[in-house]
């Protein structure tokens, strides 16, 4: 009995196919987008108010700041806890969704697929591929393509203030990462 091969999938199917998937839940993920942007500013603003501590209050003893940087910090920690709560289950309700449309897809086009079909193929290599195959789709519609571009733009945000505090301390910087990076690439290669 020859093997089959098996079906190549390109890189413009897989696009074409993410691209739907991100459409359709488009709302929810701007509105996730959204909520990370706000949790990842007010992220920012504990070592913010570290500067101040060193600078006015322990070096120039202005005391009377505590209060201020207490409530800065404490309503910077109230909006990400409140923001990532609301990813949480905002993004978590899109990607179980996407997960459960997927399956549902998948599991209507078994059902009408020629009883030889299913001489050929293993019951459980079907049901793996029903139940676990469209996991993936949770890290392209739930928090993981949310937390990538998050990731992408607090990278962008806080390379943008280490700038403008010393553009020459941090070009060294990157100088030594590019490096860095090229001798773990050789290394791991």
């Amino acid at each position: 009995m020859p093997e089959e091969k098996k079906r190549k999938v390109g890189w413009a199917t897989v696009w074409r196919e993410s691209k739907e998937i991100i459409w359709a839940r488009r709302y929810r993920l701007a509105v996730g987008l959204a909520l990370l942007i706000v949790s990842r500013l007010a992220g920012m603003v504990l070592p913010g108010t570290t500067k101040i501590l060193i600078d006015d209050v322990i070096g120039q003893g202005r005391s009377e700041l505590l209060w201020w940087i207490a409530g800065a910090a404490g309503v910077a920690t109230l909006i990400q806890a409140v923001t990532s709560f609301s990813l949480a289950v905002l993004l978590g309700v899109a990607g179980q969704r996407a997960i459960t449309d997927l399956r549902l897809k998948v599991q209507q086009h078994i059902g009408h697929l020629p009883v030889s079909f299913y001489e050929e193929n293993k019951s459980g290599e079907l049901i793996s591929r029903i139940m676990y195959d469209a996991e993936g789709i949770r890290n392209l519609v739930g928090t993981g393509f949310v937390q990538l571009v998050g990731g992408m733009f607090t990278s962008a945000v806080a390379l943008g203030v280490l700038l403008w505090l010393n553009w020459r301390l941090t070009a060294m910087t990157l100088v030594l990462l590019f490096f860095f990076g090229i001798v773990m690439v050789m290394g791991f290669s």
